[in-house]
């Protein structure tokens, strides 16, 4: 009787296999839990922005129409990790991602909107995130551009 001291080469090949395909399958998982946390990170930048811009309504009672009305730095000069530059149009900020953003990210575009109660400009403005639908009794301002696929916004964004 022969005693077996170990895996034969066809055994091994198998298990190979089954890793291979397991770490194929973990792959897109960590990619979209990547993207969405560069996204997170990225948009914590407009926070000092926002400000500015809230400033500016409550004053004027109207949104700025870019980023020097807004009294924000140019686009160009508005960048991060992640991002390639910060434009605000209208009432939006349009984050356009680039520099060491996953290369889904590259060149796309996250669109954060003010949201107003109708008829009351009194009122304190909330922000709403991409694709997110704006809640009853409020409306968006600006226009969304946002063109990244939704499994790859965070969750307040779609």
């Amino acid at each position: 009787m022969r005693k077996s001291a170990g895996f034969t080469l066809l055994e091994m090949m198998v298990i190979l296999a089954i890793i291979a395909i397991l770490a194929t399958i973990a792959m897109p998982s960590f990619k979209s839990k990547n993207t969405r946390a560069q996204i997170i990170e990225s948009v914590e930048l407009l926070k000092n922005l926002k400000d500015s811009v809230g400033l500016f309504y409550q004053v004027q009672k109207k949104f700025p129409r870019n980023n020097l009305d807004a009294g924000i730095p140019k686009p160009e000069f508005l960048i991060g990790n992640y991002v390639e530059r910060i434009d605000y149009e209208m009432g939006s900020f349009n984050i356009t991602f680039g520099n060491k953003a996953n290369g889904v990210l590259k060149k796309k575009v996250l669109t954060i909107r003010p949201i107003v109660v109708k008829g009351s400009p009194e009122s304190p403005i909330s922000w709403v995130c991409g694709n997110s639908p704006v809640p009853e009794g409020m409306i968006a301002v600006g226009v969304n551009n946002t063109n990244i696929d939704n499994q790859y916004l965070p969750i307040n964004c779609y």
